[in-house]
């Protein structure tokens, strides 16, 4: 259950409301900013971050998703002309990881333009206990910045969510899909995600990304690559040259007629079917006596290896009845994949 406290201040144009919260969905997408929200909301960014470096505290990571939450909710106060919390901000935020949320909100009117009036804002949560709580609580991780303005009457309407993530993504929401098989993915240190703490879900894997997951699931096998690389477009020097040249030793790939790699290719689906069934050992199976999926003929290159990821539960294709075989991989998908056929091909 969250616990909430508020505390108003008025000053000369100026009111202020804080509210901090704790406990535990809508992920949001990016808003289009206008010029005064951008200037606004990137000055109170630069405002914020700064003053936490003065006192301490690390700087806030900008989340996009939050700042949708934040700008809905600044806006609708500029149109309604009334200054209030989000009941449910909150719930709002992206939800994986999301361990405490706070808020600060507040208007500024007569201080002559954007930046004067963001500024105003600023130094008056700065004077304010509740709203200096928040800007310099050193848990918080992410802020969320809204910022509306109204020219004609020179009067700015302003937001900070702030939210304490954990070391998941936010923009992987508990009610997602998968997001038990991304945290496991985390957890086997399978992957990091990005630095601005998302997964990318829907982002496509390319080959030598794959091999990198491969290598990391078997446990990162001690292994010493080979000075001479076995495909003409991977070298040395390459992040993933480890990884690819131990899937080419494992016999996971053999590369394209031509030499080839190609690391920066997205995988697709029937690849990662082969890659799977041979990181598997070649389980033995019965060549297809009739078709596994409706695009999947039984004579086709890799119908052997889509049967055996079909018959072991990594793969239930569509709910059309397809498999889709030249389609790119997402990350969601490769996390799915990955973590069904963990007790086959992993540690």
């Amino acid at each position: 259950m969250a616990h909430k406290k508020s505390d108003r201040v008025r000053i000369a144009g100026l009111v202020l409301v804080a509210t901090v919260a704790g406990a535990l969905a809508m992920p949001g997408a990016a808003q289009a900013a206008s010029s005064s929200t951008q200037v606004g909301s990137d000055y109170i960014l630069d405002a914020t971050n700064s003053y936490r470096g003065s006192n301490g505290r690390g700087d806030l990571t900008r989340d996009g998703s939050i700042d949708y939450v934040a700008q809905r909710w600044a806006q609708k106060m500029l149109a309604s002309d009334t200054l209030a919390h989000n009941p449910s901000y909150g719930d709002q935020m992206p939800q994986q990881g999301l361990g405490a949320w706070g808020e600060n909100v507040a208007y500024a009117c007569g201080y002559g333009g954007v930046k004067a009036n963001s500024a105003t804002i600023m130094s008056s949560w700065k004077k304010s206990d509740g709203h200096r709580k928040n800007m310099l609580n050193g848990s918080y991780t992410h802020i969320g910045i809204g910022f509306a303005y109204d020219g004609r009457s020179d009067c700015a309407f302003a937001v900070q969510d702030f939210g304490k993530y954990s070391s998941t993504f936010t923009d992987v929401p508990r009610s997602h899909q998968f997001s038990f098989e991304i945290e496991w993915l985390v957890d086997r240190e399978i992957t990091t995600g990005y630095s601005n703490g998302h997964f990318q879900p829907q982002s496509s894997v390319t080959r030598e990304a794959f091999a990198a997951f491969l290598y990391r699931i078997e446990g990162a096998p001690s292994y010493s690559p080979p000075s001479k690389s076995p495909f003409r477009d991977v070298s040395p020097g390459d992040k993933f040259y480890k990884e690819i040249t131990w899937l080419a030793d494992e016999g996971i790939t053999t590369g394209y007629a031509d030499g080839s790699f190609k690391p920066d290719e997205h995988i697709s689906r029937q690849a990662i079917a082969a890659f799977l069934y041979r990181a598997a050992g070649k389980v033995a199976t019965t060549d297809p006596t009739s078709a596994p999926f409706r695009d999947v003929g039984r004579s086709d290159q890799f119908a052997t290896e889509i049967q055996w990821l079909d018959r072991s539960g990594i793969t239930t294709g569509f709910s059309d009845g397809t498999f889709r075989p030249y389609d790119d991989v997402s990350r969601v998908a490769t996390a799915a994949f990955l973590y069904r056929g963990r007790t086959i091909i992993g540690r």
